[in-house]
């Protein structure tokens, strides 16, 4: 094990005296720790990856790291001593992408594939809402929701359709979201109550995909579509004690899997302002980082309630987000090279997705980004959402006369980044926040749809770390479990629900995995000189493993257990 030098703090600070002043003899006072942990691995995720057997914390932040020797030093009559009985101590995990306030999905009938749910055909999926409806005593004419159904693990191998949820439910309006959050089936219903029928137009950004040789809808309602009927499925709205406790349920789930620092990634108006009245009222303890939606920037820009940048009671506003385009294995990504496969709703012979944006919407999204000095997180699964993205970049430092290297543009997802794209990057100061958890869910699915070659290529955090490019990766929840072990096997890995191995060479290290979720996350919010390591001067922001994941069987990392979360030297779970 290698062992870090200790230099105690109060070399470093002025000399403070009791009862005499400097020069006259006196000796400092001694620095002691509020806690201590000793007799475990700490893996302190700086820039040696070092090791360390013990770490003293004070006021929340990181006292010192070193040997048990060293650090035994800082204790004193009132210094609580944690023995790690061998166990492991890592940063805090910090969420690079998810959608930590999608609380209503926790509000809807689970009817995803294995693991996460127990549907295997689309009866499965009649059978789960009819379940949710009695468990939750639905009356008829009450909207009934769905999530999580992926259509590439159905034994029918489709999308359902209205009349697979009509017989269940004629009197209820029922819709179920693809489980990548991109298109949803409404059944009969729900069509009616809003308003969708053959006359009605496919809105700009989506499509209403209808019955072969007519323009009857048939159920599945692809990107900005789906809409219309998410805005009529919507319930009373709770109190806010019911919403700061659903809130505060929402932390601990995060805590439990590690994360002391999480993403809400196209926060709506509503959420921003139900997360600034929790942080008013002290009721954040994990450090939540919000991206407005595009689409409401306006009402932020300029609001005396909301400033960009300050992580204040744990909350911050640090950028927005913008979409491009969709799903690569719902095939409404937007691609360069068609599928491979036959994609719902198009019947040309070249299907290669589709944007949902014009370029010139999005040069204007991404210049009002860099004028405000906000940094602009734009989802983009394809290489051709992804050049849109590079040229709005290209344009807004044309317009402005600047470089766009220190702002830190976001790439969310790059899934399926090119080489030369990842050179773009590098140039421009792009961030790719990969998603290796897709190599498990739906690696074998992007061989079949996009071949090989492309599918391999998938999150490349590898290639990247080759060229210079800091990346973090992400679990994108809803879509994936908030399980960032699992993440972290997932890229180490890159093992497919069938147990091949998708895109050998684009597997990391664990350290080179770790660094992705901690270190390399805190970059991605410009918050690398506080958190994201085990260093002096840091936030005492760590969790508690049951086993090394720098040591252990790499096929086992997913299997290791979150015991404990501290956020600023005070735990918040413990399992």
């Amino acid at each position: 094990m290698k062992r870090t030098t200790f230099i105690p703090l109060f070399l470093a600070l002025p000399l403070l005296t009791l009862g005499k002043g400097p020069g006259d003899g006196s000796k400092p006072a001694k620095e002691s720790a509020d806690k201590i942990f000793v007799n475990g691995t700490i893996i302190t995720v700086d820039a040696k990856n070092s090791t360390a057997q013990a770490v003293a914390v004070k006021a929340g932040k990181v006292l010192a790291v070193g040997s048990i020797r060293d650090i035994n030093k800082l204790r004193d009559a009132g210094t609580v001593v944690v023995d790690l009985g061998g166990k492991t101590v890592i940063p805090g995990f910090i969420d690079g992408h998810s959608h930590f306030m999608s609380l209503e999905w926790t509000q809807t009938a689970n009817v995803a594939a294995p693991p996460v749910g127990t549907v295997k055909t689309i009866a499965d999926i009649v059978s789960e809402l009819k379940k949710y409806k009695a468990e939750k005593n639905i009356p008829d004419g009450a909207w009934i929701r769905g999530f999580g159904y992926d259509v590439d693990q159905l034994a029918e191998k489709r999308h359902p359709i209205k009349e697979d949820l009509d017989g269940a439910f004629p009197n209820n309006p029922v819709v179920i979201t693809h489980v990548s959050g991109h298109m949803s089936v409404a059944n009969s219903a729900a069509l009616k109550a809003s308003g969708i029928d053959s006359t009605t137009k496919d809105p700009a950004g989506g499509i209403i995909v209808r019955k072969d040789g007519s323009n009857e809808p048939a159920g599945l309602l692809q990107e900005k579509a789906q809409y219309s009927v998410r805005l009529k499925n919507a319930n009373a709205t709770p109190s806010l004690d019911d919403q700061l406790k659903v809130l505060h349920d929402q932390q601990l789930y995060y805590a439990s899997q590690g994360i002391t620092t999480a993403q809400d990634g196209s926060t709506s108006f509503e959420s921003l302002q139900l997360l600034k009245q929790a942080a008013n009222k002290g009721k954040l303890f994990i450090d939540i980082e919000t991206l407005p939606s595009y689409g409401i920037i306006d009402k932020v820009l300029g609001n005396p309630d909301f400033t960009y940048g300050t992580l204040t009671n744990h909350l911050k506003l640090n950028g927005f987000k913008f979409m491009s385009d969709g799903s690569p294995q719902g095939k409404t990504a937007f691609f360069g090279q068609p599928y491979l496969t036959k994609v719902p709703g198009c019947d040309a012979e070249v299907c290669r997705g589709f944007p949902v944006t014009s370029q010139e919407q999005f040069n204007e999204a991404v210049l009002k980004g860099f004028k405000n000095n906000i940094q602009t997180y734009v989802h983009c699964n394809g290489d051709a959402a992804i050049d849109m993205y590079i040229e709005a970049v290209e344009n807004a430092n044309r317009v402005l006369g600047t470089t766009s290297t220190n702002r830190r543009p976001v790439v969310i997802h790059s899934q399926f980044v090119r080489p030369d794209q990842l050179d773009k990057y590098k140039q421009l100061g792009m961030l790719p926040a990969c998603f290796t958890n897709h190599t498990f869910f739906w690696g074998d699915v992007h061989v079949q749809n996009l071949g090989e070659k492309r599918a391999f290529f998938s999150s490349p955090l590898k290639t990247a770390l080759k060229k210079g490019i800091i990346a973090t990766n992400h679990t994108d929840f809803p879509v994936t479990p908030v399980n960032q072990l699992f993440l972290l096997w997932s890229s180490v890995n890159r093992q497919s629900r069938l147990g091949r191995t998708i895109g050998p060479d684009e597997r990391l290290t664990p350290i080179e995995g770790l660094r992705a979720v901690t270190i390399n996350g805190a970059y991605e919010y410009f918050e690398e000189k506080t958190k994201g390591s085990i260093e002096p001067g840091k936030l005492a922001d760590l969790v508690v493993l049951s086993d090394n994941p720098l040591t252990i069987d790499p096929l086992k990392i997913k299997d290791i257990v979150v015991l404990e979360t501290i956020k600023e030297g005070s735990t918040i779970y413990k399992r």
